[in-house]
């Protein structure tokens, strides 16, 4: 049985008000800034364009059930597009609204389960950092759901451990709030249900009939969902693109949120300090608090890493979201002083620290506020009117709707362009680079396009003239007459030509290469019938690599046989016996059996986990069916690679 007991925490002082309204307006200010120039990430753009149906059930059928969101957030879009339009300001807006209204929450359930500074300080985090300014400014069910959460938190508390006060009122609006999260997120509709469990070990037993009854109605309203739940549950997971995670997730995260910034983690561990310097000499009005935060913090956590861990990947910041807030009141629970002064010293200090580490650390409006695929465009204009259509060929590796967007916004619908896509794979890329006639190749691409598709190009191509970097795109401007300023990214170059061999690739007998019909030179590497793999190139990646963000390159001149079933490029990755990294690819896709050419594979170095000790490159040709072939040019070369392609997920190391 809880005893409620009298709560002054209610009343909020002026100074409270004060400085409440300052951190609201800062976080207005945070989060409306350019409002205009705000671009839209690529899953607003999926879920703008399906908007686009006439009627409610085609919506559902076409625009809901092909996701793996619930309905809420999408259908929420539809009827906004439809009745004010569809552009960044308009789509935006709510969103924003309801990431500032989650700093108001965060600072009244704050205030009601521990007292005001604690409160103040939580949502002053909440409303600087980069993670809940972003997701504010994102279109997507993170800031709804985060809202929707904490909405139903402070009536949950009301209803549990308030429960003189506007009974019935508070559980009608834990119950509204409740089922709008059930339909925002899969994740915060698991974040309900663990509400409403916590509630059972707390409810006094002569509420506990209408308590479950409200829990029974969320359920209940939830129901007209499970056929589109159903039919996505069948769809699996995400693992197509993402990863599964690592052990150390956690501990990356809450890197994450804190901006990778030792000034932030230093903000942290002084106002941990400060909780013991003005202690008062009073606990806290209740640990229990303090476990419900810890709690909701960790098993959305640990119920994502299971799933992803033993079925299919879904465990990404964003969906951690919803429970993020609970972390501040785990670290800053302590608080009990409650003079003005102090609290004014803390809020100045979350303000001074984390407001410039999320403008200039983590380059927020720099980077965040800049779209590879609007950039990737304009850029291909300007190219082309500097140039000359004649002169010059753009091709675009991006989306195809998202490049109609921006051509119509931009006002270059005449842009002339080629889609990677439409232009087929790599052998048909070779094709294609090698009929044209122009002197000037424009090629912009998003961070899922193949990264060995740069020194293909180059093969035709061979001098860099331009490369811009930006968060999750390149663009690049190659050339086939030396320029007068020619950019070379390249930093660690070897090749063998087996003219000897060279050391990084092993013994290579003599005997093993052939001076009857090579490829170039006067000698090439002849794998006879019964090799499975070729001479194997072998060296610690941290004695080759500058940074995280190089890219790989490893190119093999090949001539098959007439009859020659299969065979793979394969760049790996060794720590000790463990792999961690192994990728391939077909020598079928570049040359044809009885046929000469050059095959491709490139690794980027920031899609793979260099947080190992005795890293091992190796790279090498695997033919399982131990056909002969003739080898030359086999190379190895590094380059410097995008310093910001991760850069709004990762640390940014250098823009």
């Amino acid at each position: 049985m809880i005893n409620p007991g009298k709560n002054n925490n209610h009343r909020i002082s002026a100074a409270d008000t004060a400085l409440i309204a300052a951190i609201l307006v800062i976080g207005a200010i945070l989060r409306f800034w350019r409002l205009h120039d705000i671009p839209f990430t690529y899953d607003e753009f999926s879920a703008i364009f399906r908007t686009n149906f006439s009627t409610f059930g085609e919506l559902i059928e076409k625009g809901v059930k092909v996701d793996t969101h619930p309905a809420g957030v999408q259908v929420f879009l539809f009827y906004l597009v439809k009745f004010f339009g569809s552009s960044e300001a308009v789509v935006k807006t709510p969103f924003i609204l309801f990431g500032l209204v989650s700093v108001w929450l965060v600072y009244l359930v704050g205030k009601d389960w521990f007292n005001s500074t604690t409160g103040l300080v939580s949502a002053a985090f909440v409303s600087f950092l980069q993670f809940p300014v972003m997701y504010s400014q994102i279109a997507r069910p993170y800031a709804s759901g985060l809202f929707f959460s904490l909405l139903m938190v402070f009536f949950w508390t009301k209803v549990i451990f308030h429960p003189q006060r506007r009974y019935y009122a508070n559980l009608a609006g834990y119950v509204l709030a409740g089922a709008l999260c059930t339909y925002n997120h899969h994740f915060s509709l698991m974040f309900a249900a663990m509400v409403a469990g916590t509630g059972l070990f707390f409810c006094p037993r002569h509420r506990m009939v209408p308590y479950l009854v409200a829990g029974i109605l969320i359920a209940l309203l939830y129901v007209p969902h499970l056929s589109i739940f159903f039919t996505q549950l069948g769809m699996g997971g995400v693992e197509g693109w993402l990863h599964k995670p690592r052990y150390d997730f956690l501990l990356d995260f809450i890197r994450y949120i804190f901006h990778f910034s030792v000034f932030v983690y230093l903000l942290v561990f002084l106002l941990l300090s400060l909780q013991l310097l003005w202690w008062e000499g009073t606990a806290p009005k209740s640990r229990k608090f303090i476990i419900i935060s810890l709690l909701w913090f960790l098993l959305p956590f640990l119920a994502g890493f299971s799933y992803s861990i033993f079925r299919n990947a879904v465990l990404q910041y964003s969906v951690l979201i919803f429970s993020f807030p609970f972390l501040f009141f785990i670290l800053f629970g302590y608080f009990t002083t409650a003079k003005p002064l102090h609290k004014v010293i803390l809020v100045t200090l979350v303000a001074a620290i984390v407001i410039p580490s999320l403008v200039m650390e983590r380059k927020h409006y720099t980077l965040f506020y800049t779209s590879p695929y609007r950039a990737l465009v304009a850029e291909s204009k300007r190219v082309t009117d500097s140039l000359g259509q004649y002169n010059s060929k753009v091709i675009l590796d991006t989306k195809q709707e998202i490049n109609r967007y921006y051509l119509e916004k931009l006002n270059c619908r005449n842009l002339p362009f080629d889609d990677l896509k439409a232009v087929g794979g790599r052998n048909r890329l070779l094709a294609w680079l090698g009929r044209c006639r122009t002197n000037y190749i424009a090629f912009g691409c998003i961070s899922s396009s193949l990264p060995e598709n740069y020194p293909l190009i180059l093969q035709k191509y061979p001098y860099l003239v331009m490369h811009k970097s930006y968060v999750g795109g390149d663009f690049y401007l190659f050339s086939k007459i030396s320029p007068v300023k020619k950019l070379d990214e390249y930093f660690y170059a070897a090749v063998n030509t087996f003219e000897p061999s060279l050391p990084e690739w092993g013994f290579v007998k003599e005997s093993q290469c052939t001076d009857s019909l090579p490829i170039d030179g006067k000698k090439s590497f002849h794998a006879r019938p019964g090799a499975e793999f070729s001479p194997t190139f072998y060296v610690p990646l941290h004695n080759l690599m500058h940074t995280e963000n190089d890219v790989i390159d490893v190119a093999v001149d090949l001539r098959l046989p007439v009859v020659f079933p299969a065979a793979w490029l394969v760049v790996s990755v060794t720590s000790g016996k463990k792999v961690i990294y192994w990728d391939s690819t077909p020598v079928s896709d570049y040359i044809s059996p009885g046929g000469t050419g050059r095959v491709f594979h490139s690794l980027r170095l920031s899609d793979t986990d260099l947080r190992h000790h005795g890293l091992i490159l190796k790279a090498f040709l695997w033919n399982p069916v131990k056909s002969p072939y003739v080898m030359d040019n086999f190379s190895v070369r590094l380059r410097t690679g995008n310093p910001v392609l991760y850069g709004i997920y990762r640390k940014v190391s250098l823009y």
